[in-house]
């Protein structure tokens, strides 16, 4: 049997290897679908579902994100809470895989980073902090409107990418870069009006506050500028979680993933934050 003949018969076979792989999840996470998808249940889910019904995501309050952070949730939203949520949650642990794959990981670390307690934690939420992750590996006009759906996680990219586009190609190079997102702003207030009015104050005094802030600001401003001098992707991924005064626990993973590439400080990194959740789970911090 020739190579070409074998092709179609290892093609199905992988198909149906990744349905059997998906029905088993489906069936994994919804024997603990109580105990998980918090923010799907109480945020994105209802948010999606005004989209679907011709309404305003922002009548639901807790939804707080750039307008198009709706657009890839739709068609779960098109299911049941439960339903969509679980079919959300395989889909973003399949691109949480995918994120390391892309940013190079090596096999250990992947594994850890799948195991790692951001990652862990993100899953029980059910958040969408997979969407800048996914920003962090696209070319930077489509990759801006990924992680601009949260920039408490990723607004030092953003700098990074305009001066990247200025020192490669000027001004031309920052108005092809940064128009599109620009004009997706724009048009996202004159629609909406100001999604951000009055919808931030109270974060900073939420109980799931997870920053480091004021402390780890000089940490953030180090890699910020060692990413800008540097042109150093890497340091521009970790940096903003260290400079925002608010930051859900989940929304750490942006810190790994500019440590992904270094196997040592990886592991270290991700036995550290566990270390540290243990410890809050045990009640002493």
């Amino acid at each position: 049997m020739t190579i070409e003949n074998k092709r179609p018969h290892n093609i199905f076979g992988l198909i149906f290897l990744g349905v059997v792989v998906f029905v088993l999840l489906f069936i994994g996470v919804n024997i603990i679908w109580s105990m998980v998808g918090i923010d799907w249940k109480e945020t994105f889910y209802p948010a999606a579902r005004e989209v679907l019904q011709g309404n305003n995501p922002y009548n639901v309050p807790t939804f707080r994100n750039a307008p198009w952070t709706i657009i890839p949730l739709l068609p779960f939203a098109l299911l049941s809470e439960k339903n969509g949520g679980i079919a959300f949650f395989i889909v973003t642990f399949m691109a949480y895989a995918w994120v390391a794959y892309r940013l190079k990981a090596s096999r250990l670390a992947l594994i850890l980073f799948l195991v790692s307690p951001p990652v862990f934690y993100g899953m029980r939420m059910l958040n969408v902090d997979i969407l800048v992750l996914i920003g962090f590996t696209l070319p930077a006009p489509i990759g801006l409107f990924f992680v601009v759906t949260k920039p408490q996680m990723g607004i030092i990219m953003v700098i990074f990418w305009l001066v990247k586009s200025w020192k490669e190609n000027g001004l031309r190079g920052v108005i092809k870069t940064f128009l599109p997102i620009t004009v997706a702003l724009t048009l996202s207030f004159l629609v909406f009006g100001n999604w951000q009015a009055g919808k931030q104050s109270d974060l900073i005094v939420s109980t799931w506050n997870a920053s480091l802030w004021p402390w780890a600001i000089p940490i953030g401003i180090v890699l910020a500028m060692l990413s800008l001098r540097d042109m150093r992707e890497d340091y521009a991924m970790s940096a903003s979680p260290f400079l925002s005064p608010y930051l859900a626990y989940h929304s750490w993973v942006g810190v790994l993933a500019g440590l992904i590439k270094r196997d040592f400080e990886f592991t270290f990194a991700v036995i550290g934050m566990w270390l540290v959740a243990i410890v809050r789970i045990l009640g002493y911090g």
